[in-house]
């Protein structure tokens, strides 16, 4: 397959997660050690908080990308560098898909850079950037 016939050639991978559930936020709440009610309770998160209902927590968005980043780079490799920002919130029922791709300047003397994107079906709901130290 030529690089004309890949969709976006810069993907390096991809990884769609299991839709997000009030159990795996109340289970992320004890392991984070936060605990605010916007992550589990709905009537807090809609009437108290604004938010139109429960939302995760952003970290976990985080942890999802660098296990698909983790996963994608393989056990031989290591993030050196892993960062993020939050665009959107992610709410229980929703599935999470990372990808990354090459930066437009790879090779950096740290290791390979790359730009990983969090979406919900075309919504962006976090963007981050991370440097893999890859073994030979």
């Amino acid at each position: 397959m030529s690089a004309a016939t890949i969709p976006n050639p810069a993907i390096l991978f991809e990884r769609a997660f299991p839709a997000i559930t009030t159990t795996q936020l109340v289970r992320y709440a004890g392991a984070s050690d936060d605990y605010n009610r916007i992550h589990y309770d709905q009537a807090y998160a809609v009437d108290e908080a604004g938010l139109g209902g429960v939302i995760a927590h952003g970290m976990l968005t985080l942890a999802l990308m660098g296990s698909a980043l983790a996963d994608w780079a393989g056990p031989a490799s290591f993030v050196r560098r892993l960062d993020g920002r939050f665009t959107a919130p992610v709410r229980p029922g929703d599935v999470v898909r990372v990808s990354g791709a090459a930066a437009e300047d790879p090779d950096d003397s740290e290791g390979l850079r790359i730009v990983l994107t969090a979406r919900v079906g075309e919504r962006t709901v976090a963007e981050g950037s991370a440097v893999v130290v890859r073994s030979a």
